[in-house]
């Protein structure tokens, strides 16, 4: 393993987020807010430790390795946790369990939070939708980056018609990382015009389209619906629309000017289609049982349909009086998630057409034992270590939420409460525990807000890093004794 390579991209990170702690300062001191030691204290250390380690590091191999891409992907989310939980614990707004809890579901984009909104002052509210909005981006940095290396795509390697070649050169995932970030800054610009045409003002405009195209909806009313704007309830939908697409396709459909090709992909119109199905099978319960009248069940129905699966969690109503249908439905939603090269969370579009595909050519197979099964997605083949791929991370992936339930069943909330905070952690959507009741989290114990917060990571690296950490680290043991 090559420490100097992975201190010198920890040293990057920190030098990031240390210039991004620069704009709550100068937003506190502008606003008189007498807050600028919570956030000029840790902006210092987080810029010495940034120099530091990347002078550590400076003189390094140019090719990662997956020992230290794996190292990476687990201990930069720690890193971006506690500098992002200081100004919480400066403040004296959080306890440091809290503060930590808080800061991983800002950077892993899952939404969960114990704030009170309308006393906090206005930097926390910018800091903690800038760390969603660094999160979202670092992720999908991530998954052009360093995920590929470690984990062998686990389906990655499918977007973009497979056109998006992966080196481990730092140099080619630099002009990677540049083209990624691209898209998502032109998403997040696109997605503030639409809050602003709405009639938003600006701040809180900027605000919603940093959560939306993060897809984390924390700062969100809880009413997004039932104000009445319908301009923002559609500003809404395609900003959740647009944020749960393939980013690595909208670079190449930019790049070669043929926006046809967006619409062209499996992927997306299987994403749009679920999207269809899902709105009007539960908008048609929702009047069925006279939830709501014709038009509402449709406002609300298709609302929350984008909402979960794009694992926004932006809540338009309050779940616990929808129908248990309704509310499992969504609950399964937050399992598809979006498409891959986006912000969301969950399996996947991708993952699931592999997974069922796989299951309809296996049964065809059982019929007919000689038969080759020959898998394709938009033409491209996937080669087997693909799919065994997909499988695997299916198995670890559904592993780790029925276990998470079982642990955080500990804690004392019912069943039910902890199903929909240990899917909700693990695939980024902290409204999920609001299905079933669980809307406060202060009164949890320490262990389990730690212990979602690390199923809060592991959903966002993929689950298959920490396993590779582990193995690294009993080899390294192993090598020595």
């Amino acid at each position: 393993m090559s420490i100097r390579l992975y201190l010198f991209i920890m040293g990057r990170m920190a030098l990031l987020n240390a210039a991004a702690l620069a704009i709550p300062l100068v937003c506190a001191m502008l606003w008189q807010e007498n807050t600028e030691l919570s956030y000029a204290m840790p902006l210092v250390v987080t810029l010495a430790l940034g120099v530091f380690l990347e002078r550590t590091g400076h003189v390094h191999k140019k090719q990662l390795g997956v020992a230290e891409g794996a190292v990476y992907l687990l201990s930069v989310w720690f890193l971006l946790g506690f500098i992002g939980m200081t100004p919480y614990i400066l403040q004296g707004l959080l306890a440091p369990a809290d503060a930590f809890f808080e800061s991983i579901s800002a950077y892993t984009t899952t939404g969960l939070s114990f704030l009170d909104y309308d006393v906090v002052p206005n930097s926390i509210l910018l800091w903690r939708s800038m760390m969603e909005w660094m999160g979202g981006l670092n992720f999908i940095i991530l998954v052009v980056t360093i995920i590929p290396q470690v984990s062998g795509g686990f389906g990655i390697v499918l977007s973009a018609h497979q056109s998006i070649a992966f080196s481990p050169m730092l140099t080619r995932m630099d002009n990677a990382a540049i083209q990624t970030g691209k898209v998502y800054i032109a998403i997040t610009v696109l997605s503030f015009v639409l809050y602003f045409l709405a009639g938003l003002a600006p701040t809180d405009a900027l605000a919603w389209s940093m959560d939306t195209v993060s897809t984390s909806g924390t700062l969100m009313s809880l009413d997004v619906v039932g104000n009445g704007n319908i301009f923002l309830e559609l500003a809404a939908i395609l900003s959740m629309i647009v944020a749960s697409c393939n980013f690595l396709l909208i670079w190449k459909a930019f790049a070669r000017k043929r926006w046809l090709e967006i619409f062209r992909d499996h992927e997306l119109r299987t994403f749009l289609g679920i999207i269809a199905v899902a709105g009007i099978l539960i908008s048609f319960h929702l009047w069925h049982t006279h939830t709501f009248d014709g038009l509402a069940s449709l406002r609300y129905g298709f609302f929350a349909v984008i909402s979960f699966i794009s694992t926004t969690g932006l809540s338009s109503t309050q779940f616990t009086g929808w129908p248990e249908f309704d509310r499992y439905a969504l609950f399964l939603l937050v399992f598809v998630g979006g498409c891959i090269g986006s912000a969301t969370g969950g399996l996947r579009v991708m993952r699931i057409i592999v997974l069922f595909r796989m299951a309809i050519k296996e049964m065809q197979r059982t019929l007919h034992p000689q038969m080759v099964i020959s898998l394709k997605i938009d033409n491209v083949p996937v080669p087997m270590r693909i799919i065994s791929r997909v499988l695997s991370f299916f198995f670890l992936y559904m592993s780790v939420f029925f276990l998470s339930m079982l642990i955080i069943s500990l804690s004392g909330v019912t069943l039910l409460q902890a199903m929909g905070l240990a899917a909700g952690c693990l695939s980024s959507v902290g409204s999920t525990a609001a299905l079933y009741g669980l809307d406060a989290y202060a009164t949890l114990p320490v262990w389990t807000k730690l212990y979602c917060s690390l199923v809060m990571i592991l959903g966002r690296i993929e689950i298959f890093s920490f396993l590779v950490v582990i193995q690294t680290v009993i080899s390294q043991f192993r090598s020595k004794w």
